[in-house]
């Protein structure tokens, strides 16, 4: 996730001067037909995420290659699992270790950032039980970029408002059980 892809509401320190971001999240998820060839050749980073609730509004713990956070998702829009708004709270690596036992489920994944024309796709490659799966997203700085969107030859089935998409229900998935809810599509 990076900030430059989404429309900030606010920003600033909370409490004991930790960092915390409130961000509208505004995106498509998309299954993949094939990798693009020089995706080694981009940046990635290495994500485990855990969660300690459910839809419509996650709370995850996050350690993105090193940068541990703590977001609350909220959906703007009922239904509409394309749009969030996302508060963000940095911790320390040590607040980390200590809530991440009692997450209820989680996910590996490495994610890639892709560029495709002037956006960032954000590539996952799931590890551990979703092994097997690739999913990508795409996030818009505004509405009008969005609604222009065209994807790529190589992004697959648009899946964003598939519930099991949402990777706090993935978490509670295998690979397999993710293969029979694709074939329903």
């Amino acid at each position: 996730m990076t900030s430059e892809n989404h429309a900030l509401f606010k920003n600033g320190r909370g409490n004991g001067g930790r960092e915390i971001k409130n961000m509208l999240e505004n995106e498509f998820t998309f299954l993949i037909k094939k990798l693009p060839e020089d995706l080694e050749k981009h940046p990635k980073k290495e994500i485990r995420q855990g969660y300690y609730s459910d839809l419509p509004s996650p709370l995850r713990i996050r350690n993105e290659s090193g940068k541990f956070t703590l977001t609350k998702k909220i959906p703007i829009k009922d239904g509409d699992a394309s749009r969030y708004e996302e508060t963000e709270l940095f911790i320390k690596k040590e607040e980390f270790e200590l809530i991440w036992p009692v997450c209820k489920k989680s996910l590996d994944k490495t994610r890639y950032y892709y560029p495709i024309d002037n956006l960032t796709a954000e590539i996952d490659i799931y590890h551990g039980k979703l092994e097997g799966l690739v999913t990508v997203e795409v996030e818009f700085p505004n509405e009008a970029i969005r609604e222009s969107f065209i994807p790529p030859e190589w992004f697959g089935f648009d899946i964003t408002q598939e519930k099991w998409s949402a990777n706090s229900v993935l978490a509670d998935l295998t690979y397999e059980e993710v293969v029979k809810l694709i074939e329903k599509i």
